[in-house]
């Protein structure tokens, strides 16, 4: 078989891997490039195969990375099936559908798909249940297993017969970081020959999760007695349910003061209702919180902003406050209108609590610049900038080496690391180079292996 890598390779977004047998041919994921304009602008430019001679795709979870190029798949003439869980189904939809509205707001027509190729789109998906086993050509089978990423996540088995020869690929997706709120565990496997790695945080570690609740917790009290505003932006998806959890335990143990809470992103106030409907899929100490009659995502004090003039409320409501505004990545949503009101003031605290890549906004408000440029204007940068790794969906290089030690009988005679920077895929694929004694591979964009 063939293995050609069409995104995520030495970078962290885009993922998208190829896989070609003698009568196959189907992708792990499709997603869409992120953070710097010339990325972006990549997601335009016809893929480096026929979407048509695709026969399935292979979903491992609903981030944009992942998905977002689903429908320039579908626009390019691809039929075939989509398999993933049924919440990464439902939130995938939410997620795409977000884009399209959100990219012609901002003038952004992402030109390679309309509402109607969502909905047609979103006709080929076949949710499959977790631990079941399913044929899906002549001469390929899968097994999905819970990533412990986000609602929904999954690591694939694939078992590919070619002649005689039967070998199986394990596709990681991207790795939990446990022990995390409302998901399980990542499930451990049992034997691959070929594993294919995320590693996007492969070259660091993540500080212990009651460390970031304490932090949280901190910062919740500084900007009471300051009277000021503390700014947490969340991805939609996963970090704005765990933070929701998160300060709903805090308040109903009564380990913080009250103080008024916004969630203003109409993005997440959806998935969120997403989650609740999916709560099967929660792990048992959320499911023990839900059958107790307890609503893990709302509190006292917290108010939803799905309207403009929701989120206009919040900017000119009085402090202190907290606000957990959209986008993780201060990318699109509301993000902006909080930072041009209220960074030049010292009683300003920005939390971040995602990855922040090289050269974005938000890695610039960590390096405590005295101005950044939001919308190509300067504004000056009084407030205070901290990081809280805990809260981080993505399991760090400890975690990643345990979880590809762990795989057995057989052991991987080949690992592909990919989705993450550069040094950090390195890093983290010499690290399992002294470990596993096998063959660790950091693909470039477009580079086609045989196995």
């Amino acid at each position: 078989m063939k293995i050609s890598f069409h995104g995520a390779a030495r970078e962290v977004t885009g993922s998208c891997i190829l896989v070609e047998t003698g009568k196959t041919k189907f992708l792990v994921d499709c997603g869409l490039f992120q953070n710097h304009d010339h990325n972006f602008e990549r997601n335009f430019k016809d893929f480096d195969f026929d979407p048509r001679e695709i026969n399935f795709v292979l979903l491992t979870h609903a981030h944009l990375d992942h998905c977002g190029r689903l429908p320039k798949l579908y626009e390019g003439g691809f039929r075939g099936k989509i398999y993933s869980t049924m919440p990464t189904k439902d939130l995938a939809e939410a997620i795409i559908i977000d884009l399209l509205r959100v990219s012609e707001k901002e003038g952004e027509l992402v030109t390679f798909f309309t509402e109607s190729d969502i909905d047609l789109l979103m006709r080929l998906f076949n949710p499959v249940q977790y631990g079941e086993d399913r044929r899906i050509t002549e001469d390929i089978s899968i097994r999905l297993r819970d990533a412990g990423h986000i609602l929904g996540s999954t690591i694939f088995e694939v078992w590919i017969k070619e002649g005689e020869e039967e070998k199986k690929l394990v596709f990681s997706g991207d790795i939990g970081n446990p022990p995390a709120p409302i998901v399980n565990d990542p499930d451990i496997i049992s034997g691959a020959d070929a594993l294919f790695i995320e590693s996007t945080y492969g070259d660091r570690l993540h500080e212990p999760k009651q460390k970031g609740k304490e932090m949280l917790k901190k910062k919740i009290i500084e900007t009471i007695e300051k009277d000021g505003v503390l700014i947490i932006p969340v991805f939609a998806l996963e970090r704005t349910q765990e933070l929701l959890y998160e300060l709903n335990s805090l308040m109903e143990n009564k380990e913080i003061p009250f103080m008024q809470t916004f969630l203003d992103s109409p993005l997440a106030i959806k998935i969120t209702g997403i989650y609740k409907r999916h709560f099967e899929f929660f792990d048992k100490e959320a499911n023990n919180l839900i059958n107790s009659g307890d609503d893990l995502f709302e509190f006292s004090g917290l108010s939803l902003s799905k309207t403009v003039e929701d989120s206009l409320i919040a900017q000119k409501s009085p402090t202190p406050k907290l606000i957990l505004v959209g986008s993780g990545m201060f990318e699109g949503g509301r993000i902006n209108s909080y930072l041009k009101k209220y960074l030049k003031h010292s009683f300003t605290t920005i939390m971040i609590i995602s990855y922040q890549t090289e050269g974005s906004l938000g890695r610039h408000l960590l390096n405590k610049d005295d101005f950044v440029n939001i919308d190509g204007e300067r504004y000056d940068n009084n407030a205070e900038a901290c990081t809280v790794t805990s809260f981080s969906s993505h399991g760090d290089q400890t975690f990643l080496i345990n979880w590809a030690e762990a795989i057995k009988n057989p052991r991987p005679k080949k690992i592909f690391v990919v989705h993450g920077e550069e040094e950090t895929s390195l890093s983290l694929a010499r690290s399992l180079s002294k470990i596993t004694k096998k063959d660790v591979i950091v693909p470039e964009y477009g580079e086609r292996y045989d196995f």
